[in-house]
């Protein structure tokens, strides 16, 4: 296994099955297959729970049941993050060809950033080639998602992926799973914008500068930084600690 990090989230899985907690089982399941990297020896478990949790919801579904209706989906789109998400995921499992002036509409309104990454990475992985424009903060980023690169695919993003892991996941793999973790949300948050390679460097040093900070640990910061000569790097101001 990678990690004790995958490990206590597979056995998660497992007990919230167990438990008969299936809903809750899917959004786990759902998260961890919608990260941009996942170990090659995790995978296979995690799609064998997507295989088994589909499997329980067919036995179990009635008509009309669990299904939100595009009126639905419009009206959660305009709540808060929670309801936001919600739509969001019911919107993964459709073709959005057949509802795009919905999307459109959404991605105008300065939506929340993290319902609306993950709408523009299904827009991306579906090939959606309409012209779509995204407000954030004031600003408007127009994109046709066939021609975006999707979240892990950026050169920024896996030079950044790689300096983490020489620098940290033989040395501190707990440390490495956070900072890899901050790196992913980034990549999601930053879209339909992906990172140039020379961008590379100060990506990772500023996800390891976050997780240091977020432990209240400014010297384990600078003596990283130190032995990894990076203390004249240019840190970015990370998306993940604003949402």
């Amino acid at each position: 296994m990678s990690s004790g990090f995958y490990a206590e989230c597979l056995e998660e899985i497992a007990q919230l099955i167990r438990q008969g907690r299936i809903q809750e089982a899917r959004t786990k399941v759902d998260t961890e297959l919608a990260m941009p990297y996942v170990p090659s020896d995790v995978l296979p478990a995690l799609q064998d729970f997507d295989q088994q949790l589909r499997l329980i919801a067919a036995e179990n579904r009635k008509p009309g049941v669990g299904v939100m209706s595009l009126e639905e989906i419009e009206e959660s789109l305009k709540g808060d993050r929670e309801h936001q998400l919600r739509a969001v995921d019911a919107l993964h499992g459709m073709n959005l060809r057949s509802c795009l002036d919905l999307v459109r509409a959404y991605l105008e309104t300065d939506p929340d950033p993290l319902a609306s990454a993950l709408l523009i990475d299904s827009l991306i992985d579906q090939q959606i080639s309409e012209e779509l424009t995204l407000n954030r903060d004031g600003i408007g980023y127009t994109f046709i998602p066939r021609y975006q690169e999707g979240a892990a695919e950026s050169d920024g993003f896996l030079l950044a992926r790689a300096l983490i892991g020489e620098w940290l996941e033989n040395e501190n793999p707990s440390l490495f799973n956070l900072c890899e973790q901050v790196l992913i949300r980034e990549a999601y948050l930053a879209l339909p914008l992906g990172f140039e390679e020379a961008e590379g460097i100060s990506l990772a040093a500023s996800c390891v500068h976050l997780v240091y900070c977020s432990m209240q640990d400014e010297e384990g910061w600078r003596q990283f930084a130190s032995r990894h000569q990076l203390e004249n790097v240019n840190l970015f101001d990370l998306k993940s600690q604003f949402i």
